[in-house]
């Protein structure tokens, strides 16, 4: 298997471990880790620590010292894909095994659309109408494991891509500069 792959399928393995046990840890402080806002989600520290130590891997070790945009860019995109699509299938077993943890997220969930109903109704920019709101909180009475699997790759994509792209620029280096 070439590098390119192996080092970020490596990074990402162990990622999902650690993000598996954070998920865990979470839940069972009464903090659940899926009501927790995007910008205090712990993905966001959790892929910038695996993506760069996959890039210096990368560079360190098999690629003497050299690192073009575009292999960070992979090698992120590989490690994010990976903890996500393996954190993401450990949620449907969780989902399977404490059913609370499914019944939990549901309730949390609503009880946030709740909170923000007069905004949403109501609001100047985004706006929707009573029988929306309506149904997208009957829908989500009647989400699924799936649901949650999909809801958390999702997320998932969106928080690594721009991590990628600050720690692929940060880290590229295309020529040897210095060398004797």
């Amino acid at each position: 298997m070439k590098p390119i792959v192996k080092v970020p399928l490596k990074f990402g393995l162990f990622g999902a471990l650690l993000g598996m046990v954070v998920i865990l840890v979470l839940y069972f402080i009464n903090r659940h880790p899926l009501l927790i806002p995007p910008h205090l989600d712990f993905r966001i520290l959790l892929f910038a620590v695996f993506i760069f130590f996959a890039l210096k891997e990368f560079k360190d070790y098999y690629n003497n010292q050299m690192l073009n945009f575009w292999q960070g860019m992979v090698i992120g995109f590989i490690v994010y894909l990976v903890i996500g699509v393996l954190v993401g299938l450990g949620l449907v077993i969780i989902c399977q095994l404490i059913p609370e943890f499914l019944t939990s997220y549901i309730e949390g969930t609503i009880h946030g659309m709740m909170l923000n109903k007069e905004q949403l109704i109501h609001g100047e920019e985004i706006t929707i109408t009573e029988a929306q709101f309506n149904e997208q909180v009957e829908e989500m009475r009647n989400a699924t494991s799936v649901v949650v699997f999909f809801d958390y790759l999702g997320k998932s994509l969106f928080i690594g891509f721009p991590i990628t792209i600050i720690i692929s620029i940060l880290m590229r280096r295309t020529e040897s500069r210095f060398s004797k």
